[in-house]
């Protein structure tokens, strides 16, 4: 059964193990332990039998909040891990009265574009050239609260 827990500093490492499975430019382990130590950032992990197996986190700025990277093991996608998080992103913002959530995403990125849309997110811009390795236009998206 997938559980889905506060990140804590000490997940760290695995996130980035995750994160570089999924993105050409992942952050640092030291990066994202410094993100979950921020207390602006609200951040999940979806854990099964102690094994983490996709995150999530955004951070609090006003009443706004910026999703920055959800992520799941390329052997557990297509199983709901991401639609969980992402739910629990959109609860966890409901609690904080925050007011919208925005996003980057890639604009070859099909998979997350649909999770986004699915879960009540519009296209709202596009950011040129924000990726790298390829370099690759941004897909800004929102959803209001």
């Amino acid at each position: 059964m997938i559980h889905l827990l506060k990140a804590e500093p000490h997940h760290a490492e695995e996130m980035h193990l995750i994160e570089a499975e999924a993105f050409a430019a992942p952050w640092s382990e030291i990066s994202i332990r410094y993100e979950i130590m921020n207390p602006l950032t609200i951040a999940f992990i979806a854990e099964e039998n102690e094994r983490i197996l996709g995150h999530a986190y955004m951070q609090h700025i006003l009443d706004e909040g910026h999703i920055i990277n959800i992520a799941v093991r390329k052997s557990h996608r297509k199983c709901g891990i991401g639609s969980l998080l992402v739910s629990e992103l959109i609860t966890a913002a409901r609690n904080a009265q925050i007011r919208g959530l925005t996003l980057e995403v890639r604009e070859s990125n099909t998979a997350a574009i649909s999770l986004y849309k699915k879960n009540g997110f519009t296209a709202e811009g596009i950011r040129k050239n924000y990726y790298a390795n390829p370099t690759e236009n941004g897909i800004v998206m929102w959803k209001y609260l």
